[in-house]
């Protein structure tokens, strides 16, 4: 995985999904079922993201984080 390659511009949460769009255009999403902390937060927590420095996610209210580039990891495995 090539961390630094992926750098998030913006982040928006779904009632199912945390999507992510690059810098470069690209976009990925995954479900926040797959997350505990995520998928037993309030909708107000979950909206209250963070992102740092482009390369990760950041939920001060429920010390979660997410690396960028694991959004796209499904993707690249398949290559």
């Amino acid at each position: 995985m090539k961390f630094f390659e992926y750098k998030a511009e913006k982040v928006w949460i779904t009632e199912t999904e945390i999507k992510v769009l690059l810098a470069d255009g690209r976009e990925s999403c995954l479900e926040i079922s797959d997350f505990p902390l995520l998928r037993n937060a309030t909708d107000s927590q979950r909206q209250n993201v963070e992102i740092v420095n482009g390369y990760a996610l950041y939920w001060p209210e429920l010390g979660e984080d997410l690396s960028i580039a694991g959004f796209f990891e499904k993707e690249m495995a398949s290559n």
